[in-house]
């Protein structure tokens, strides 16, 4: 990766917060997706040289409104929903549930190599900044974009590890999602006796736990320092793969298929400026074939990798 594409904050309204059993923010394959999208577009009008592969996307949050509201100070949280018209019958009609938020985020997409110059840069730049606010982004609408930024990193470790550190920083205030399997690994060990030792870790992660002695109720702290949260991380195929157009309906006929349903995991949101190598926070795609012919499809980053902490490692 010899640099970075950075859409700074992107301002959108009514994006999907549904992401399986978890709800809050849209799920990090959203804004995989938006940018394999923005690589789609760019190769469509683009010459016969023209080469900038997207690889990869950091999210960095900065503002998070979910459409919701409670009836009571103590009550769940209950979604806003729209008001759709009657049938003829003058009923209500049915409809399929919907949770919308309206947030503020950034992007930092990673890029291959790439030498257009400075006239071709800001061209590109441009470019880019036009097609995105003509996108959508985990299905809600993209209303602005304060700039599109294309940056080339530093030849050495040392050099790159100083240059990213100080755009993370212009990134404040905002929180980065990165992934932490191995804290649900390790809040596993504890579930040992249980069919499914992670599930029941990942549903004690996903409980808040109120202690209630003499009277006064209180939360119980979790098991790891940090802001952990509950995320979905892909898809676990339920059915064989079948051939292409062998499926019928299926939204592409040119394409083998297989249903799914959601693959969890445990992620966590850092400050940027913590991040000192991009590879941290990058969420990719998993290319490893036996986990797509075994039906798993996976969104990872390398953030644990780069883990020298051994307390923050085992989160514990």
């Amino acid at each position: 990766m010899d640099g970075f594409l950075l859409l700074r904050n992107i301002q959108v309204e009514n994006a999907n917060c549904i992401a399986g059993q978890t709800w809050g923010f849209p799920a990090i394959s959203h804004f995989l997706g938006f940018t394999h999208a923005l690589q789609r577009k760019l190769q469509q009008d683009a010459k016969p040289d023209f080469h900038l592969g997207l690889r990869g996307c950091a999210v960095i949050c900065h503002q998070l409104e979910p459409q919701t509201y409670k009836a009571t100070t103590y009550a769940e949280h209950v979604f806003s929903l729209t008001r759709n018209p009657l049938t003829k019958d003058a009923k209500t009609a049915s409809f399929v549930e919907e949770g919308r938020v309206n947030m503020k985020v950034s992007l930092l997409i990673g890029i291959d190599a790439f030498n257009f110059g400075d006239d071709g840069t800001a061209e590109l730049e441009q470019k880019i900044y036009q097609l995105v606010q003509t996108m959508r982004l985990a299905g809600g609408t993209i209303n602005q974009i304060r700039k599109a930024r294309l940056v080339t990193l530093k030849d050495s470790q040392e050099e790159q590890a100083k240059q990213v550190n100080i755009w993370m920083r212009t990134l404040l205030p905002g929180h980065t999602l990165v992934a932490r399997p191995q804290l649900l690994s390790n809040h596993g060990a504890q579930f040992s006796e249980s069919e499914n030792s992670e599930l029941s870790a990942w549903l004690d992660n996903s409980t808040i736990h109120i202690n209630r002695q003499e009277g006064a109720n209180s939360v119980e702290p979790k098991l790891y320092s940090g802001w952990i949260k509950p995320i979905v991380v892909g898809y676990r195929g339920i059915s064989q793969l079948y051939k292409a157009g062998e499926v019928a309906k299926s939204r592409d006929a040119q394409t083998p298929v297989r249903f799914v349903e959601y693959a969890y995991s445990l992620g966590e949101w850092l400050s940027p400026h913590r991040i000192q190598k991009l590879e941290q926070i990058l969420w990719q795609y998993s290319d490893d074939k036996v986990q797509a012919e075994q039906g798993w499809y996976l969104c990872h980053n390398q953030y644990e990798n780069f883990l020298t902490n051994t307390t923050d490692n085992e989160g514990i």
